[in-house]
């Protein structure tokens, strides 16, 4: 299965212009991305099914494994589960399981019985775009601001 990944239309001219800025002016931009990333996450994590509420995938890994990871620079953030020790299950509770039989090693058959679909990080994520399109849009105006108003030129 894919990775699904947001996009955002010039956002890495965006970054490779922030790059350059003294970290006291991309501050601010770091602060919006991730303030609009542990919304998301939280959005999220609130709607994950929880163990006990019958859904055969909530076991609590996925509550254990879910995170927010942010790139060196700060300017960008994955919520998900991913590495080592990951939840490999989530496609699975977003998107639900087909009936389907697998095989074991001894030659034996499970007929899993499928899964519903729960979507919890798609929901999250359209919840929480323009909310964050629009705070790092404010933080990116405001740092720029500062920088014209500073007399500081991008070379």
């Amino acid at each position: 299965m894919a990775r699904q990944r947001s996009r955002v239309k010039g956002a890495a001219k965006l970054q490779r212009v922030l790059r350059q800025l003294p970290d006291e002016v991309t501050g601010e931009v770091k602060e919006a991305v991730a303030e609009s990333a542990f919304a998301l996450f939280a959005d999220a994590y609130r709607a994950m099914p929880k163990p006990g509420t019958g859904h055969p995938y909530a076991d609590g890994t996925l509550m254990r494994k879910f995170q927010v990871k942010f790139t060196k620079g700060g300017l960008a953030a994955r919520i998900g589960s991913w590495g080592k020790g990951r939840a490999a299950h989530i496609h699975l509770v977003e998107f639900g399981a087909a009936p389907h039989d697998i095989p074991m090693p001894d030659g034996g058959v499970i007929h899993h019985p499928g899964a519903p679909a729960q979507p919890f990080l798609f929901p999250a994520y359209e919840a929480n775009r323009n909310g964050a399109i629009k705070r790092v849009r404010v933080a990116v105006n405001r740092a720029l601001g500062r920088v014209v108003a500073a007399g500081k030129g991008l070379e």
